[in-house]
């Protein structure tokens, strides 16, 4: 798809449709934001309309280059993803060969790594003399959710472009629209995905809705618990099979719990609203939003193959001491 028809990112949108306009597009960009907003599909058009016949600054998706581009056949468009849990050298260094070589075909070449944290050491430290002094031919895409898991060292070397989450109106509207969503499913959803397009249409509600009442009950058990008790709380989150939903939740039931204590309305799960109040009259009200901060630090953690019963343990003993 062209820019403009990726959901959101409007300033994002205008400085990558800018540099392609002016044929100035860095070298190496580092896409860091939340999963699921579109980073890697905005890395991908980028990486096509560089190659694109056209050559009027986006991907027109029509000429023979974008469609075998879309398809994974074009010889110069790249996508390095991890095989299992990690990207390895091996996967690395057959990038950088082809990093150093001419287009086969078009213009430029353009390479794509996909959940760039999950890159070992070893192959960050491959890929770094290619970012130094890349080719004029060759652009490099980080696509990342964790930029503070990659080498100092690599981030430094990429201009850093950062998405936030998509509004929950525009989630909302396209699981409607295109996803064909009821109005009360599509809300549901959007009001779970934390501003997530991707979790917002891999969600299943009966899974979400059996989650959330999980970590509300943590949440609303934690200032009184024992350590034995937090222990067990700990557990219970490690054995969530999916962790980003589960901490999607979490952050997203503090930030209702934050916006109560201030006086506001817009809640992202008005059906829960007497527990919420609850909570914000409690100890957890005036702290809700510094420990939505600790949630985020977890999930990151989380994504750079932390140990997950040490991290919820962690994010429970913070979440006890509000």
């Amino acid at each position: 798809m062209p820019l403009s028809a990726i959901l959101g990112h409007e300033r994002v949108k205008g400085l990558l449709a800018g540099a392609l306009g002016r044929g100035h597009v860095p070298q190496s960009l580092l896409f860091a934001g939340p999963d699921g907003v579109g980073k890697k599909t905005l890395a991908m058009t980028v990486g096509r309309a560089l190659l694109c016949e056209r050559n009027d600054g986006d991907a027109c998706d029509a000429c023979a280059t974008c469609s075998r581009g879309l398809r994974g056949l074009h010889p110069d468009l790249f996508l390095v993803e991890a095989a299992t849990s990690a990207i390895k050298i091996d996967q690395v260094r057959d990038a950088v060969r082809e990093i150093s070589g001419r287009p086969f075909e078009g213009r430029a070449r353009s390479f794509v790594i996909d959940d760039a944290h999950l890159m070992t050491e070893q192959a960050m430290n491959a890929l770094l003399k290619s970012l130094e002094e890349p080719p004029p031919t060759s652009h490099v895409f980080l696509v990342t959710s964790a930029p503070a898991a990659l080498l100092p060292t690599i981030r430094s070397r990429c201009q850093v472009l950062r998405f936030g989450p998509l509004p929950m109106t525009l989630v909302e509207a396209h699981l409607g629209e295109q996803a064909g969503l009821e109005p009360a499913e599509a809300a549901l959803r959007a009001a779970a995905s934390g501003g997530s397009l991707g979790l917002a249409l891999a969600l299943e509600s009966q899974t979400y809705r059996s989650v959330r009442d999980l970590v509300l009950g943590l949440l609303e058990r934690v200032a009184s618990s024992s350590p034995l008790d937090r222990l067990e709380l700990a557990e219970g989150l490690q054995g969530v099979e999916d962790h980003e939903m589960a901490m999607t939740l979490i952050r997203s039931l503090l930030r209702d719990v934050a916006v109560l204590d201030a006086g506001g309305a817009a809640l992202q799960n008005p059906d829960l609203r007497p527990r919420l109040e609850a909570l914000a009259r409690g100890p957890l009200g005036q702290k809700a939003a510094r420990l939505a901060q600790a949630v985020a630090e977890g999930r990151e953690a989380l994504l750079g193959n932390a140990n997950k019963l040490l991290t919820m343990d962690v994010l429970v003993e913070a979440l006890a001491g509000a």
